[in-house]
C-alpha cells in the first residue's frame, strides 16, 4: 500500500508538469445548434496549427489538475488559485502541441528498451528510486519493483491506471529533457564573445561629469507643431505597436452590510452571547454557533487573541465576554480552562510510521522501543537514528530542538507540553506512533484556553437587492460613455478599467467576473452591459473601446509622441549648450552645472549617481580612455558630458568561467520554459476559451 501510494504521489506530480487524463464535459446549449435555426457556434476550444483541442480535453485534464491540487494541499482553492491553474493547463495543453510536433520533426522519442531500463534497468530514473527505496536502510529495492509489476494485472484496476499514467509521465518527461539537451548542446559561445562579455562585466570608469536633464527644462520652452509629431509616429511606428485588446470601463458597487445588518447581527450575538454563558460543552457549542472551528490553543498573556484585554485574561474559567464588534465581525469570548505550563520545550523522537509495515508491527517495535529506554537499556539518540521513520530529525538523533506549544500535530505537542524532564512516552498521530523524550522546559506560566464564538456581519438578501437595484438603473439610464461617465460622477462611484486582451477569462482571476467579460468579448464599441454580479459586488461594463492588434492610432498615443518629440528637442538644445568646451570646470561655470563624480561604472551595471540607468552613454564611454573627455552623449534621462579619470583593465580573459557562467544562465531558461515560449509566439493558436467557459 506504501507503494501504491508513493506513484499516486510521484504520477500527480509529474501529471502536473504534462496534464492529465480525460473526464467528460457537456457542452451548454449556447453553442449548439439550436430548434430555431441560429448559427452554430465553434466546436473546438482552440486550435494550434492543424490540432484541434476539444473542451472535452481542457475541461478534462482541468478536473485532474483540481483533484491533484486538492490531494496535495490542506487550504481551500479559492478564485485565484484557481485561475492560476486554468493557466498552467492550457499552457501544459499548448506544449504537448507546439513542442510535440518539434520533438517528433527531430526524432526525438524514448524507446520501449528506454523505458524499461528507467523502470527496472541498473539505473533507474530517480522517482522510481524513491518509490521502491526501503526507509529503514536507504536500499532501493529492484526485485520490489519486478513484484509489483507481475501482480499488477491481479490487483486493483485503478492502481494499474496510476502506474501506466506515471509511466507515461516518465516517458514524456524523458523526451522533454532529451529535446531540452539537443537545444542545450547546439549553443556555443565563441572566444571573441565570450573575451567581450568578461571585459563588459569587469573593466570599469571612474569619471567626472556634468549633466542637464530633460526634466529641469520646462515643456513650455520647447515648441512642438502638429506636423513634427505626425513625422515622428510615422518614423517610429514600431514602437507604438498594441496587442489586440478591449478596454473596457465598469461602475463598481459594493455589496456592504448595511446598518440594519449590522443591528441585526448584533441582535443574534446578543442571543448567542446569553446561551453561552450556560452553555455545557463550549467546544461543541462553538462549532455549532460560530463562523469559525474551535481554536484549543493555549494562550498567554504575550499573544492573546485581538479584542481581548489582559483584564478579561485573568479571570477564572466561565467567564464570557459580551459581544464586541471589529471590522466586519461580532466576537464572543469565554474562557474555557487555564492551566499553568512551559512556553516550550525541547525534544526528542522516534517516529515508526505505518507506510512499510502493518498498524500491529509499528505498535509492537514502538512498545519495544519504550521498554529499552525506560529500562535504561538504550539511548534515545542511538535509537533514533537506527529506527527513527523521521529522516530530518533522526540524523540529529531525534532531536527536535525547543518548539513552542501548538507547532507539531496535537497529539505529539499535548503530550510533550505535559510531560515531565526525562519522562518517555509513546503517543499516536496521523504520521504514526512517536517515542517521545523531553528534554528541557520553559518555566510555567499562566495560560488560557478561550472559546470564541465569530459571527460574520453579511449582507442580507435585502441590501443585495438594493444594491443590484442601485447598478440595474444605473445600467438603464447610461445609454453611451457619456452619460456613463457623468453619472459616475454624480454618483459618486468607482470607475475601474482593464484591457482584455484574447487570453483573459476572468478580472483578477476572480471566477464571478466570467459573465462580464463574456460581454466584453462580444460587445461593440460604445455598449453599456446590464448590472452582473461579480461577488462581493455589482458591475455595469462601458466597452470603450477595441485595440487592433498593430501600431496604435496616432491619437490615443499622442502624449506619448509629444513626450518623445519634446525630449529630442530638449537633447538637441543641450548638445547645442555643452559643445566646444575643453574641460568640465569651464562648461559647469559658463551653464551654472555642477561638477559630479562617478566611481566603478561597468558596461554590465550602467548606472549614473543619481542621474538613473544610462546604458547608451556609459557604452559610449567605454570607448573612451583615461584624461579624454567625451562629446555630449545623449542618454535616458539628460545630456552628459564625461571626463574619464581612470579605466581599469580587465586583465586576461578567463574565457572557460565565462562560457560556464553564460551556458548555466542559458540552461535555467530553457529549463524554465523559454523555448516553449519563444516557439508559442511564431504558433498561430485560435483560442475560444471565452466562448465555452
Amino acid at each position: 500500500m506504501a507503494i501504491i501510494g508513493k506513484i499516486r504521489e510521484k504520477s500527480t506530480l509529474v501529471l502536473i508538469i504534462i496534464g492529465g487524463a480525460i473526464v467528460a464535459f457537456v457542452l451548454s446549449d449556447l453553442f449548439s445548434s439550436s430548434a430555431g435555426g441560429r448559427p452554430q457556434g465553434p466546436m473546438f476550444l482552440a486550435q494550434v496549427k492543424e490540432h484541434s483541442i476539444s473542451p472535452d480535453e481542457y475541461e478534462q485534464q482541468l478536473q485532474t489538475a483540481y483533484e491533484n491540487f486538492e490531494a496535495r494541499s490542506e487550504t481551500p482553492m479559492d478564485a485565484r488559485t484557481k485561475g492560476q491553474i486554468k493557466e498552467n493547463v492550457w499552457n501544459q495543453i499548448l506544449s504537448s502541441y507546439i513542442i510535440g510536433d518539434e520533438r517528433e520533426a527531430l526524432g526525438v522519442k524514448v524507446t520501449s528498451k528506454e523505458l524499461f531500463d528507467m523502470v527496472q534497468g541498473d539505473n533507474p530514473h530517480p522517482q522510481v528510486r524513491q518509490i521502491f527505496t526501503n526507509p529503514e536502510t536507504g536500499e532501493f529495492n529492484s526485485s520490489a519493483v519486478v513484484q509489483f509489476l507481475q501482480n499488477l494485472d491481479q490487483g486493483d484496476p485503478k492502481t494499474k491506471e496510476q502506474w501506466i499514467s506515471f509511466e507515461k509521465a516518465l516517458k514524456s518527461n524523458q523526451e522533454m529533457d532529451k529535446y531540452n539537451n539537443l537545444i542545450k548542446k547546439g549553443m556555443y559561445m565563441p572566444s571573441e564573445l565570450a573575451k567581450q562579455q568578461y571585459a563588459d562585466n569587469r573593466t570599469s570608469l571612474s569619471f567626472k561629469f556634468v549633466s542637464q536633464l530633460y526634466m529641469n527644462l520646462p515643456d513650455s520652452v520647447v515648441e512642438v507643431s502638429d506636423a513634427e509629431l505626425k513625422e515622428y509616429y510615422e518614423e517610429h511606428k514600431d514602437e507604438y505597436e498594441q496587442p489586440y485588446g478591449r478596454r473596457m470601463f465598469y461602475a463598481f458597487f459594493p455589496v456592504r452590510p448595511s446598518d440594519a445588518d449590522v443591528e441585526a447581527t448584533y441582535a443574534e450575538a446578543n442571543r448567542v452571547y446569553e446561551k453561552f454563558k450556560t452553555a455545557s460543552n463550549d467546544s461543541i457549542f462553538v462549532n455549532a454557533n460560530s463562523d469559525t472551528r474551535f481554536d484549543p490553543m493555549f494562550y498567554t498573556i504575550e499573544n492573546i487573541p485581538l479584542g481581548i484585554d489582559t483584564m478579561f485574561w485573568k479571570q477564572d474559567s466561565g467567564s464570557t465576554k459580551a459581544p464586541f464588534k471589529l471590522e466586519n465581525v461580532y466576537y464572543i469570548h469565554k474562557i474555557r480552562d487555564v492551566k499553568m505550563a512551559p512556553d516550550s520545550v525541547q525534544a526528542s523522537h522516534i517516529l515508526i510510521g505505518g507506510q512499510t509495515r502493518s498498524p500491529e508491527a509499528a505498535e509492537a517495535l514502538a512498545d519495544s522501543l519504550l521498554e529499552v529506554l525506560k529500562n535504561g537499556q538504550g539511548v534515545m539518540s542511538e535509537l533514533a537514528s537506527e529506527y527513527s521513520d523521521d529522516a530530518t530529525s533522526a540524523v540529529e538523533g531525534g532531536d527536535l530542538g525547543w518548539f513552542a506549544e501548538g507547532t507539531m500535530v496535537k497529539p505529539f505537542s499535548d503530550a510533550a507540553f505535559s510531560m515531565e524532564v526525562g519522562e518517555y512516552r509513546k503517543v499516536l498521530s496521523q504520521f504514526g506512533y512517536h517515542i517521545i523524550q523531553v528534554n528541557g522546559k520553559t518555566e510555567d506560566k499562566r495560560k488560557v484556553q478561550f472559546a470564541t464564538v465569530r459571527i460574520d456581519i453579511n449582507p442580507s438578501k435585502e441590501t443585495y437587492a438594493n444594491i443590484f437595484n442601485e447598478a440595474n438603473s444605473f445600467s438603464i439610464d447610461a445609454t453611451d460613455g457619456e452619460s456613463f461617465n457623468t453619472l459616475v460622477n454624480d454618483k459618486r462611484l468607482q470607475r475601474r478599467s482593464v484591457v482584455l486582451s484574447e487570453q483573459m477569462t476572468t478580472l483578477n482571476e476572480n471566477e464571478a467576473t466570467r459573465e462580464l467579460v463574456r460581454w466584453a468579448k462580444e460587445a461593440k464599441e460604445g455598449d453599456i452591459s446590464e448590472a452582473y454580479d461579480i461577488g462581493d459586488a455589482f458591475a455595469v461594463g462601458h466597452l470603450e473601446k477595441i485595440n487592433e492588434e498593430g501600431p496604435a492610432p496616432f491619437e490615443d498615443v499622442r502624449n506619448r509622441v509629444e513626450y518623445a518629440v519634446r525630449v529630442e528637442k530638449k537633447a538637441e538644445k543641450f548638445i547645442n549648450e555643452m559643445s566646444g568646451f575643453s574641460n568640465l570646470t569651464e562648461l559647469a561655470a559658463k551653464l551654472n552645472l555642477t561638477v559630479e563624480s562617478a566611481e566603478n561604472v561597468t558596461f554590465s551595471d550602467p548606472s549614473i549617481p543619481n542621474k538613473g540607468v544610462e546604458p547608451k552613454v556609459i557604452g559610449k564611454a567605454m570607448s573612451l580612455e583615461a584624461g579624454q573627455m567625451s562629446v555630449p552623449l545623449k542618454g535616458g534621462s539628460g545630456v552628459y558630458v564625461l571626463a574619464i579619470e581612470s579605466k581599469s583593465d580587465a586583465g586576461e580573459p578567463n574565457i572557460a568561467m565565462t562560457r560556464g557562467s553564460w551556458q548555466r544562465g542559458f540552461n535555467s531558461q530553457i529549463d524554465n520554459g523559454s523555448v516553449f515560449n519563444a516557439l508559442k509566439e511564431e504558433v498561430e493558436i485560435e483560442d475560444n476559451r471565452t466562448k465555452f467557459f
